[in-house]
């Protein structure tokens, strides 16, 4: 059996009968998998917390191919992001990305772009405390990346570019652009997608400092939270706590 190393973030933990726990990493370098690290909950030299939803970790492995599931040899602890753990929004938020994370992301493909992601996030969250900017940045980086979301926006009927119209309309159900010179529109979403493409073409910390609009940040939210559940046809189990802390 050849010994392999993977870094990454915990996006799934699940213990198995009495002292084992099953996880799965969003890696730096290989597909999605799962490790399974036997008598973990009850060892006494082994750091549980490599274990834990959102921890940032380093994986000795044996590559068993015949397996569903990777054994572990070792796990080393690289940061468990204790200052965004400190609060309880913090820890529903890490919660509510690795969830997010899990759906969009499945086993057996490799995105390291998320890994990147979640660990940039994590880390500005943990410097810097939550920002509810984050969630809109998170959320339409990751669709754009895995294929989900088109990176520009163009209209449906004309094909010209949405961004140049007065008013336009994205429908998430059908997931498509619409302008208003072509469709009467049902409502007009043209500051959210000057948002996206502000969140496309920006860093986090220089999106910041543009300070955009709180209402537009929390609209934009929603909207890619109803365009998540179009394509996933899931319902988070973190999503109504984590809401409902935030004051939604």
């Amino acid at each position: 059996m050849a010994l392999k190393k993977e870094k990454g973030i915990v996006i799934e933990s699940r213990d198995i009968g009495d002292s084992d726990r099953l996880i799965s990493l969003a890696g730096e370098n290989l597909v999605r998998m799962k490790f399974l690290s036997k008598g973990i909950r009850k060892s006494k030299r082994r750091a549980i917390a490599g274990t834990e939803l959102g921890s940032l970790v380093e994986i000795d492995f044996y590559d068993q191919a015949e397996k569903e599931w990777k054994s572990t040899k070792e796990i080393n602890l690289i940061n468990r992001y204790d200052a965004l753990k400190s609060d309880y929004l913090g820890t529903l938020f890490l919660m509510y990305l690795c969830e997010l994370s899990m759906h969009l992301f499945p086993e057996g493909e490799e995105h390291p772009f998320i890994y990147q992601l979640l660990s940039g996030c994590f880390e500005y969250c943990s410097e810097h405390g939550f920002k509810y900017e984050i969630l809109p940045f998170f959320k339409l980086r990751a669709l754009v990346n895995l294929g989900h979301f088109p990176r520009d926006f163009y209209c449906v009927s004309c094909g010209e570019d949405i961004l140049s119209k007065s008013k336009a309309f994205f429908s998430w159900e059908n997931r498509e652009f619409h302008c208003g010179d072509c469709h009467s529109i049902p409502k007009d979403h043209m500051s959210i997608l000057r948002l996206f493409d502000m969140i496309l073409r920006l860093k986090f910390g220089n999106l910041i400092l543009q300070k955009p609009n709180q209402d537009q940040i929390r609209e934009a939210d929603f909207v890619l939270n109803q365009y998540l559940r179009s394509i996933t046809g899931k319902e988070m189990k973190s999503y109504f706590e984590f809401y409902k802390t935030l004051g939604n």
